[in-house]
C-alpha cells in the first residue's frame, strides 16, 4: 500500500555533517571538533567523576559514539559519517533523520549524564535542607 511505513528500516546514507545533516559544508570542522573532544574528555577526566562506574559508562558511550564518527570521517573520502537507521513515527506521521548507533550513544550517554546531574543537584539539596533543620 502507498504510503504505509514500518516503524525502522535499515537505509544507507553518507551524512557529511552533524546532527540533522547541521554543518554538512563544514566536514573538516566537524572532525577537529571531534578530536578536540576526545582530547579534552581524556585531559579532563578527573574532573568528570570517571572513578565512578555509572559515569564511566555514560562517557564509555560518548567516547566511543564520538570516535566511531570520527573513524568514518578520517577513513571515508569525502569526509562522512555512515548513517543507516530510519526510524518513523506513524503516531505524528514524522520520519525521525537517518541515524547510526554511534549517534544513538552520543546521545544516550548525554542525556543519562544530564538526568544524573540533575538527579544528584537534587538529592545534594535535600541533604542540605536536612542537615540545616
Amino acid at each position: 500500500m502507498e504510503g504505509d511505513h514500518a516503524f525502522m528500516e535499515f537505509t544507507y546514507v553518507t551524512n557529511p555533517g552533524a546532527a540533522w545533516s547541521l554543518f554538512s559544508d563544514y566536514p573538516e570542522v566537524l572532525t577537529l571538533l571531534a578530536i578536540f573532544a576526545l582530547i579534552s574528555i581524556f585531559i579532563f577526566r578527573k574532573h568528570l567523576e570517571m572513578d565512578r562506574p555509572l559515569i564511566q559508562f555514560v562517557f564509555g558511550a560518548i567516547t566511543g559514539g564520538i570516535a566511531g564518527n570520527l573513524g568514518d570521517r578520517l577513513f571515508r573520502d569525502p569526509a562522512a559519517v555512515v548513517d543507516f537507521i530510519d526510524v518513523f513515527l506513524p503516531v505524528v506521521n514524522y520520519d525521525y533523520p537517518i541515524f547510526n548507533i554511534a549517534d544513538s550513544a552520543i546521545f544516550i550517554g548525554a542525556i543519562s549524564y544530564l538526568i544524573i546531574g540533575l538527579v544528584e543537584s537534587k538529592q545534594k539539596a535535600r541533604s542540605t535542607v536536612s542537615t540545616t533543620l
